[in-house]
């Protein structure tokens, strides 16, 4: 899968904060780790989730995930506003496979 059909798959779909005229290079650690499960093999469903947050999910994420992401510490309002505001597309997609037991978070942690 090549970045633009991740980036309209994911970002398109999922993310708020996605600007198709924003410089490409850029990328949250949720894309990062997406693209990364595709070139792996694994099957991702892109499909948007009817399913709420899960509170014990995102916590590891943000654990396992958010703290290695170049946003994190300056540029990522989900953790500066401690989430009150929306997390990335990337965040949003990982939360919802591993809430339905697609991805475990071994496998992020393993593909970091």
């Amino acid at each position: 899968m090549k970045n633009a059909e991740l980036n309209k798959k994911l970002c398109e779909n999922f993310c708020s904060y996605y600007k198709p005229s924003k410089d490409s290079e850029l990328a949250c650690m949720g894309f990062i780790v997406t693209e990364r499960l595709v070139k792996s093999g694994k099957k991702i469903p892109f499909d948007k989730s009817e399913q709420g947050s899960d509170i014990a999910v995102g916590e590891k994420l943000i654990l396992n995930m958010c703290a290695s992401c170049a946003f994190y510490e300056s540029d990522c309002d989900f953790i500066l506003k401690e989430g009150n505001a929306l997390p990335c597309g990337g965040f949003i997609l990982l939360e919802s496979l591993l809430s339905k037991r697609i991805v475990t978070i071994d496998d992020i942690k393993n593909i970091i």
